[in-house]
């Protein structure tokens, strides 16, 4: 993977996260405080590092709240005592950055640094306001320690994987999910739970075939945007095809009324981690009948194809993640 996709990649990611954050709050600016929450359940080195340390996502929160609280005590204005609401980003739009919180992206993938999580959190370690020290000290974390434990993964030269190997038509990402695994397990192996974490399937009802499920695809957004989907895509059937508690799970999405299109198979790994759960997320579409001329056109679409499948994983994760924040 490149230094460029990396970067591209992990942004894309921690911006879903900790926009998610700042909606909990009713803003639509998303500072470094918010960034800081979104790297306490990155899945990479950084992510790592912090949760190493015991800083976790719900620990932070409360830093978080306490160091704003502090501050506007300060002017001589009451802190607002109400707890923040539930993830409201995917249902509204209109989300920035601040200008502090650009800068920290643009320095992370500036020289020798890669644009990942561990630059954006060394960069955050050296951002000039001050907010993320105090935020640190109030977790009990030294900024020196977390510093040299950066230093040392470095040296170490910790380069993901290439997906060159990856068929074009399939991908993969693991990501850190900040519950326990009996928890990620009950959301993930329930039917009825999939259009909890599953963007485009609703509804979902039993079939009268074992082991099948009848669904109905999305055709409006949670913001309240319609969606355009043909008549014989608006029917989906479910099927557990794997089932292995509590590891182990995949789902197989076909579309009974068009035979022609491409079954999607979602498969999911889960592991215990320091403070949540590992899940490895799988993201295929099996190739419909064979055309002649199509393994050539499927060939010259593969980074398309990639790039969607990234889209769609990120999507799976940030509704799986929204369920347990």
């Amino acid at each position: 993977m490149s230094r460029f996709i990396q970067a591209a990649a992990t942004m894309h990611t921690l911006s879903l996260a900790a926009m998610e954050e700042a909606s909990r709050f009713g803003i639509r600016d998303a500072d470094i405080d918010h960034l800081l929450l979104a790297l306490t359940i990155d899945p990479g080195t950084g992510g790592q590092v912090l949760r190493g340390m015991g800083v976790g996502l719900e620990e932070t929160r409360m830093a978080v709240a306490a160091q704003h609280a502090a501050q506007l005590d300060l002017v001589g204005i009451a802190s607002d005592t109400d707890d923040p609401g539930r993830i409201v980003f995917h249902e509204t739009s209109g989300y920035e950055w601040t200008a502090r919180a650009i800068a920290v992206i643009k320095e992370a993938s500036r020289g020798d640094r890669r644009g990942d999580s561990a630059a954006v959190l060394r960069t955050l370690l050296d951002e000039p306001s001050g907010l993320i020290e105090q935020i640190l000290q109030r977790l009990d974390v030294d900024q020196d320690a977390l510093r040299s434990r950066l230093d040392e993964l470095r040296q170490l030269d910790l380069t993901p994987p290439s997906a060159s190997d990856v068929p074009a038509l399939s991908g993969a990402r693991t990501v850190f999910i900040p519950a326990g695994l009996d928890d990620v397990w009950a959301l993930l192996s329930s039917a009825g739970r999939i259009p909890e974490w599953d963007q485009g399937v609703t509804d979902v009802r039993a079939a009268e075939a074992d082991g099948w499920w009848d669904a109905l695809t999305r055709t409006i957004t949670p913001d309240g945007r319609r969606i355009q989907v043909k008549d014989d895509f608006r029917r989906q059937r479910i099927e557990c095809v794997r089932c292995d508690e509590p590891h182990d799970v995949a789902w197989r999405f076909t579309r009974p009324d068009a035979p022609r299109a491409n079954p999607r198979r979602i498969d999911f790994g889960l592991e215990h981690a320091a403070g949540g759960t590992q899940l490895r997320i799988t993201v295929a579409w099996e190739p419909a009948a064979r055309r002649r001329g199509r393994r050539i056109v499927r060939a010259l679409l593969k980074p398309v194809h990639r790039f969607f499948l990234f889209i769609q994983l990120t999507q799976i994760e940030s509704g799986i993640t929204r369920v347990f924040r």
